[in-house]
């Protein structure tokens, strides 16, 4: 996930962690929807496929690790949507 750690924020805003902190989010957009790599799991699952795709990260008062995985969204609806069902009722876009 560094690559994508690493990738500017099409979204950002804020959430409640706890109903109290405040904590970023961000969706970012990526060209690679990573697979699982499981060799359990079938190939559409377990393998890396190219397509646009926005991926829901996001922050708690904890420093470490710097960004948690939020879950991966074929469309920026989609993932809002993801990123607010996640953590909460209130997630504050401020872009």
């Amino acid at each position: 996930m560094r690559v994508i750690d690493d990738l500017p924020p099409v979204k950002r805003g804020f959430w409640h962690h706890a109903g109290v902190s405040p904590c970023a989010v961000e969706i970012v957009c990526h060209h690679t929807l990573l697979g699982s790599d499981d060799s359990d799991d079938p190939p559409e699952l377990a393998l890396d496929r190219q397509v646009e795709c926005y991926y829901v990260r996001y922050h708690t008062p904890e420093p470490v690790p710097p960004w948690f995985n939020g879950g991966v969204a074929l469309s920026l609806r989609e993932a809002v949507f993801l990123a607010e069902r996640r953590l909460g009722p209130v997630v504050c876009w401020v872009d």
